[in-house]
């Protein structure tokens, strides 16, 4: 059953026409407030007066408005209005929306924090916390980080030289430590779905996750006891608290690394 995407109310589809995406026009009416004020809200322009350009303040400024609305968002004309300036003088300083996009994917991965640590399981901890805190404060770089078409950022290629490098100590087949990287590389974006995901309802409806799941419950309850799946009704009947997403992923990274241990170590 379709619901409301902005209060999550169940909807009556119509045999014919279009199908309706809100359940009043008072919905409808906040839906389009909400994205008047994000399209109208203007990031925090950097330190600096108004007007005065730099790389680095208009990469900041650039994040920041990927941080508010996300990253499609973001346009050489967006970043100029932000801080006060024409569009084309942004170009004396960036040659343009791709080149700017690596900067702000350099900017933010310098911010993860690497250093020598234990062995390579360690190595690795360090690693995937790092990015998925990453990941955390700015959700619209999982847009932009990617094994097959990776960005060509000082940054990123230390982290995956630092990660490559934690393997050593088990395996000395390149092929399969550059498979072992992309596992936990994988591991770590495919929980951050979740997240960005989760952002980008919010931004788009205006319903957290909490009013959401509160306007669904009975209706999920009810589902899942209907005799279908007794798996799911256990669940329910529980009514364990939600972990959150943070410990989700410290436990899937644990199991992750005993299974790499496991195999990594088996390998002549």
């Amino acid at each position: 059953m379709p619901t409301c995407v902005r209060c999550g109310t169940e909807l009556t589809v119509p045999a014919r026409g279009r199908r309706p995406r809100y359940c009043s026009r008072a919905c409808q009416a906040q839906a389009y407030r909400a994205r008047v004020a994000a399209r109208e809200s203007e990031p925090v322009v950097p330190a600096g007066r108004k007007g005065e350009l730099s790389v680095d303040g208009i990469v900041e400024t650039a994040i920041a408005i990927a941080d508010a609305e996300g990253l499609e968002a973001v346009s050489m004309r967006r970043v100029a209005t932000a801080l006060g300036a024409g569009t084309m003088s942004l170009y004396r300083y960036v040659p343009g929306k791709d080149e700017l996009t690596d900067l702000m994917a350099e900017a933010v991965l310098a911010g993860v924090e690497i250093s020598a640590v234990g062995g390579w399981r360690a190595r690795l901890e360090v690693y995937a916390r790092g990015m998925w805190a990453i990941c955390r404060r700015h959700p619209w770089v999982l847009q932009i980080f990617s094994a097959t078409r990776p960005r060509i950022a000082p940054s990123a290629l230390a982290k995956t030289e630092w990660v490559l490098r934690g393997f050593e100590g088990l395996s000395h087949d390149l092929p399969t430590m550059v498979r072992a990287a992309v596992t936990v590389v994988g591991y770590v974006q495919g929980m951050a779905l979740f997240l960005v995901n989760d952002v980008e309802a919010e931004r788009r409806t205006g319903v957290t996750k909490d009013q959401w799941w509160e306007a669904r419950r009975q209706r999920f309850n009810e589902v899942a006891h209907d005799g279908r799946f007794p798996l799911l009704a256990r669940v329910v009947d529980e009514e364990e608290a939600d972990v959150g997403l943070d410990e989700e992923f410290e436990f899937g990274l644990q199991r992750m690394l005993d299974g790499l241990a496991v195999y990594l170590e088996s390998q002549p």
